[in-house]
């Protein structure tokens, strides 16, 4: 089925890679080589940081600080989507060094192990473990511990929100902001949404149905659309139109709302999942702009 995506996203109008074992490898080797572009600039110092996680393995992390800002940052904890199998791509990168740079704070990239490859629960545990380390670190990191922001999009919006239930759970310090960019957040697959948009351009349903095979291996995950949520901070939460996740985006939403959670809601029109891999597509600048003013907002 055609949709209406708008011309202004090219190529990645009609693009949808497949999930297979060939192909995520294939993209891994790819996607590895992008981080070495990952250098400070005249405006922004980044460092590459290898952190010891619970089961003995290292992961890489990278921070990256205004240079000309005095006194605490404000962190955002950056999550980067890819159905939970795939690396960061440019685009990712490049919205780090943007928050960075446009809401003076201190991003912490997160380079979390893939759950095609790991067993079940890793991908989850370096998140935290990047969290303990901005905990643990924060007067190295110049940064506010009192201010971090968890911040990722699609896969990375639900670790986002597993991550924050972590903190209750687990009597960590809690996150000020969330910022979720077309999260994944219903591993049941119940939504109109999922039901409608089998072969939309860059994700569909089918897809998803396999990264939550992948990610759960067959276990019981976090389900926030189940959970009570009236703990969380305040939340941005984006969604793209022609996106099997845009529904549960929307109840995601609602429920907050409805929980008494400071709640903001940006609809993106004519669009589909990952539009931002367009980074200078007009619809893509609106809504960057608007992911902006919730980083600086201090009154959330």
């Amino acid at each position: 089925m055609k949709y209406a995506v708008s011309r202004e996203f090219g190529v990645f109008r009609h693009f949808c890679a497949p999930i297979n074992h060939v192909i995520i490898k294939l993209a891994k080797g790819i996607l590895s080589v992008v981080p070495k572009r990952m250098k400070s600039t005249k405006s922004l110092s980044i460092a590459k940081q290898k952190i010891l996680c619970s089961d003995g393995k290292k992961i890489v992390i990278y921070i990256v600080k205004p240079k000309t800002y005095m006194g605490k940052l404000p962190v955002i904890l950056f999550l980067h989507g890819g159905g939970f199998v795939y690396k960061g791509s440019p685009h990712h990168y490049a919205l780090a060094k943007e928050y960075a740079s446009r809401s003076n704070s201190a991003v912490v990239y997160v380079d979390y192990r893939l759950a095609f490859d790991t067993p079940f629960g890793t991908t989850l545990s370096d998140c935290k473990t990047a969290y303990h380390y901005i905990l643990n670190n924060h007067d190295e990191l110049n940064a506010d511990r009192e201010n971090i922001c968890f911040g990722g999009d699609s896969a990375g919006g639900y670790l986002c929100l597993a991550l924050a239930e972590r903190c209750k759970t687990e009597g960590l310090t809690p996150p000020k902001k969330l910022l979720l960019v077309y999260p994944a957040v219903d591993p049941s697959m119940t939504t109109e949404s999922m039901k409608r948009f089998s072969d939309t351009p860059m994700w569909n349903s089918r897809l998803n149905k396999k990264i939550w095979t992948i990610y759960s291996k067959g276990k019981d995950v976090f389900d926030p659309l189940r959970a009570d949520l009236s703990y969380l901070p305040p939340t941005y939460i984006e969604t793209a139109e022609y996106d099997c996740l845009h529904d549960e985006g929307i109840l995601l939403y609602q429920k907050l709302k409805a929980s008494g959670v400071p709640c903001t809601l940006y609809e993106t029109k004519g669009t589909m999942h990952g539009y931002d891999i367009c980074s200078n597509a007009p619809i893509t600048r609106a809504a960057v702009e608007k992911r902006i003013t919730f980083l600086k907002q201090t009154d959330n």
